[in-house]
């Protein structure tokens, strides 16, 4: 009995190298696979690439090839697209009726939508663990595959192991082995357990012939690039891509910017300052040379844009206050107050800290200008000794490799630039494109009013090479393109007048006129509110618009109608904005739009919208009891980081089906909040400096601003334990007992109420719940999405996590669930007792009802949290839905519930006692007594 503990420690000591070994593990390698997705080879696994990864490459595994984008948007969610192709496989086949359709366009090609979530990181003896699914659904999905996965690294070897369901069929693994002594290399190998035989004309691709099997490969990394060289099934391949770093703020140093102004220069009294123009003169040209434009000087009141250091050169002597606003194009924005000179003087001197500055900055919303700035503007241009440049000049700017740019021609500014467009996979050709030369004009007309026009001259295109007419059903608003690029080569593509206006502080608006764009024009206007922290905005854009004719000029077609389209936008945290849109669009189809995108450090945004109508397009792959939704990816990539000299312009990436119209908007003639959001936002990070340029933005330091970012939630990690904390509490065989009960009870009505859905199939009441049942589970969690971001309110934000957390355990487990039990489907026809487990087909996979699992789990933690019993009321809609539509049994419903009403407050107690395990000591204030006070659980 003695010996024991020495025996444990010699078996410590001996084992001690290797335990050394293991934790002095070098970093992870995060590869992607030939999918796009960070895996092995083929298969996933449970890592990340560094947050803001922006991977683009190329794979190639015969007879599958794969052009694969892919960003890490968070250090838990990593999405990504590919275009593949499938060699030896024709795209089209042609019809009777036309046998040369689609001979134009190659091998079979499809899009596909991958996505994976961490569900818990690494930590300990833990692994981490994630699920994802590739090719996601909406298009043929003919890839689609589910999938668990877990990774754990031991020393230089990083191990995973998953299963997954459809194409993934069943085990899979690998493991990954990076030496620290060559730590750009890594081998690999995995068990590729793809089903290959099910893949669409795997008999004429040669892929019906491929196994579950091995496949090992070498990979070489860098931080710009990889590649990757693999063998599989008997043959080479490779994956190669290039990495782009999206949270570092520039990727080319600035070395064409103005030098910052150093000269010394005698600064003049207030009597000289007015008596004497030369003074202002001195002053506008320095800040034009600092590249300031739209220069406004006034002594009182007045409104600059400028670099402080230069300000401070030139102004009088007996200046006390410098009060700045900073406005976006012309529209004011915020403004900026500095009630100390002399300390602000000594703090670009480097003489004084923004601790000792923060109490004498105030930055506030800019209030509506008043008309004494168009006095100020014309006496800082009448300062100037000479005009400005005239004529058309050669320039390179950051959305163009080379323009035409004229600053002062007929009172605007010109500019010729070469523009390029393309469109996938439209029959008659896989890649279709337009390469044009873009000329416009813009000035300004009056107060806050200005002209837009641009022409286009394509020089060469193959959109109007395709001639399958539309087979829409809905009104041709966007779908009759190639009409468009065939009739003319030479239009005008915008002839606008916009006004702007600030009619009371944080709300702005405009009024527009004119040429839209190519395919519409008509009039129209928007209002915008901006909220107090900046942290959202809501505007309506209202338009009476009137379809174009093919040649581009002032022709018209019969076709008109008013889009409404009420917006909110709501700022997250980590840089991300949620939109929601509503009302009517461009094919008088009424809906809604959810839009979701996040900007990096870099300034380059990344995201994704989703249009639910009642316009029914059933353009496959649509069909009539699942019509298609509009819905698209998009990148926005300013070339300020890709530049050596500041520069707002942007290019914009757009990958949505080009012949579509339902859910389709006209284009903005200027959408405020897309304007105004950046600069919002900048009021209210850091310090609130960041426009003004006075020093690099990457520092920590004091925030001088009005608000804050808001922070990201701390999803499962901690929660995972507080669960199981909270699981020890429940008297777990009375509760299976109550929730058999009530499943074998309901078991009861599930003929009868199969028989009153039948009955009631076609009635105009029963078909408007069933949508809205079926809806009300990806609203409560993307409601809960929103909440889970809003730190502003705790128990709104923990409540939130829970139901996030608890809708995701509800859609694995409702998965698994259904596939264990195997029970028939009402449209199966086949009777309530019959169950065929572990089959992969969808009609034997009714028990339990995943929409009502995800919807009461999501609803769960509210009703706990806030005391709300009636939220279980509505999730009932979604039973009676899932019911109505005959899809399932009112068993399966109820055992929906019970699933997702137990998960729900699994989570919500998680949430609780994670919570009691951050809680540290309160301030406890009482008469005469200060104290500290802890909540105990």
């Amino acid at each position: 009995m003695t010996k024991a503990p020495a025996r444990g420690l010699s078996f410590l000591m001996r084992r001690l190298p290797l335990l050394l070994i293991l934790a002095a593990a070098p970093a992870i390698a995060a590869e992607p696979s030939v999918s796009g997705q960070t895996g092995l080879i083929s298969m996933p696994d449970a890592r990340f690439a560094p947050e803001g990864s922006w991977r683009t490459g190329l794979s190639f595994l015969r007879p599958y090839q794969s052009i694969w984008s892919g960003v890490s948007v968070f250090p838990w969610l990593e999405t990504s697209f590919r275009y593949s192709r499938i060699y030896h496989v024709p795209g089209f086949a042609g019809t009777p009726q036309d046998p040369s359709f689609g001979r134009g366009y190659g091998d079979f090609k499809d899009k596909a939508f991958d996505a994976k979530l961490l569900v818990l990181p690494e930590r300990g003896i833990w692994p981490a663990i994630a699920v994802g699914a590739q090719d996601l659904g909406g298009g043929t999905s003919i890839f689609r595959a589910p999938y668990a996965v877990a990774s754990k690294q031991l020393g230089e070897l990083d191990l995973s192991a998953g299963y997954g369901g459809r194409r993934i069929d069943g085990l899979f693994g690998g493991a990954r082995w990076a030496p620290a002594a060559a730590p750009n290399w890594s081998l690999v190998a995995e068990y590729d357990a793809y089903n290959y035989k099910r893949d669409p004309f795997s008999d004429l691709s040669g892929a019906a012939s491929y196994r579950k099997e091995p496949a090992v490969g070498l990979e070489y990394r860098r931080e710009w690039f990889g590649v990757k060289a693999f063998s599989s099934h008997g043959y080479l391949g490779f994956n190669t891509y290039v990495n782009v770093p999206l949270e570092q703020r520039e990727f080319v140093p600035k070395l064409d910017e103005p030098a910052p102004y150093t000269k010394i220069n005698p600064r003049p009294t207030e009597a000289q300052w007015h008596d004497d123009p030369a003074h202002r003169a001195r002053l506008a040209r320095a800040l034009a040379e600092q590249d300031f434009r739209d220069i406004r000087i006034g002594y009182r009141n007045g409104r600059l844009e400028a670099r402080l250091t230069t300000l401070l050169s030139f102004a009088p002597l007996e200046v006390r206050e410098i009060r700045i606003t900073y406005a976006q194009g012309t529209l004011p924005v915020a403004t900026y107050t500095f009630i100390n000179v002399p300390l602000l003087q000594r703090y670009f001197n480097g003489l004084a800290s923004r601790d000792s500055l923060a109490p004498y900055v105030a930055i506030e919303y800019a209030k509506p200008e008043e008309r004494r700035e168009e006095a100020d503007r014309s006496e800082t241009l009448a300062a100037f000794e000479e005009p400005l440049p005239e004529g058309i000049v050669v320039s390179r700017d950051g959305a163009d490799i080379v323009a035409l740019r004229g600053a002062n021609v007929l009172g605007g500014r010109v500019r010729v630039r070469p523009g390029l467009a393309t469109y996938l996979n439209d029959p008659s050709g896989a890649f279709k494109f337009e390469l044009s030369a873009v000329g416009s004009y813009d000035r300004p007309l009056g107060h806050q009013t200005f002209l837009q026009a641009e022409s286009r001259l394509v020089v060469w295109e193959n959109v109007s090479d395709v001639t399958q007419p539309s087979n829409s059903e809905l009104p041709h608003v966007r779908t009759d393109i190639a009409e468009y690029k065939r009739a003319s080569k030479f239009k005008l593509t915008r002839l606008l007048v916009n006004n702007f206006s600030q009619p009371a502080e944080r709300v702005y608006g405009r009024l527009s006129a004119g040429i839209y764009e190519e395919m519409f024009s008509g009039f129209g206007g928007q209002v915008l509110y901006l909220g107090q922290d900046g942290g959202w905005g809501a505007d309506l854009d209202a338009n009476w618009v009137k379809q174009r004719d093919f040649k581009g000029w002032f022709g018209t077609r019969d076709y008109s109608t008013t889009t409404a389209i009420a917006s909110l936008n709501y700022r997250l945290a980590k840089g991300v904005t949620a939109t929601l849109r509503a009302g009517r669009f461009l094919a008088k189809d009424e809906g809604a739009r959810v839009e979701l995108k996040r900007r990096f450090a870099s300034g380059i945004e990344v995201g994704a919208w989703y249009t639910v109508t009642n316009g029914n397009d059933i353009t496959s792959p649509g069909s009539p009891s699942s019509p298609y939704h509009d819905k698209g990816i998009f990148m926005v990539m300013p070339f300020d980081p890709l530049l050596t000299r500041d520069t707002q312009a942007a290019g914009v990436f757009a990958l949505a089906p080009w012949t579509r119209d339902v859910g389709q908007m006209v284009v903005s003639p200027g959408d405020l909040y897309s304007i105004l959001e950046r600069p919002g936002v900048q009021m209210h990070e850091r310090d609130g400096l960041s426009r003004f340029g006075d020093r690099d933005d990457d520092y920590d330091l004091p925030s001088l601003g009005t608000g804050r970012d808001r922070i990201w939630p701390d999803l499962a990690a901690d929660d995972f334990f507080g669960a199981r904390r909270a699981a020890g509490n429940i008297d777990w065989p009375r509760t299976a007992l109550l929730a058999g009960g009530l499943i074998l009870g309901s078991a009861v009505l599930d003929r009868r109420a199969f028989n009153f859905a039948d009955r009631h199939k076609d009635s105009r009441l029963v078909k408007d719940g069933v949508r809205l049942g079926n809806a009300l589970p990806v609203a409560a969690l993307g409601l809960s999405g929103l909440f889970a971001f809003d730190d502003s309110r705790p128990r709104l934000a923990d409540a939130g996590i829970a139901a996030l957390e608890a809708g995701a355990l509800a859609f694995v487990g409702g998965e698994g669930l259904k596939y264990a039990v195997g029970r028939a489907r009402p449209t199966a026809e086949l009777g309530k007792a019959e169950f065929h487990a572990g089959s992969s087909e969808d009609r034997f996979k009714s028990f339990p009802s995943r929409h009502t699992a995800l919807m009461w789990a999501a609803v769960t933690p509210y009703a706990k949290e806030f005391d709300m019993p009636w939220l279980y009321g509505v999730a009932a809609i979604t039973n009676a839905a899932r019911v109505g539509s005959r899809e399932h049994w009112l068993s399966d419903t109820v055992a929906g519930s019970v699933i997702g009403y137990a998960l729900g407050s699994l989570a919500w107690e998680a949430r609780r006692e994670s919570r009691r395990g951050k809680n540290g000591p309160a301030l406890a204030v009482g008469p005469g007594t200060v104290g500290l006070a802890w909540e105990l659980p």
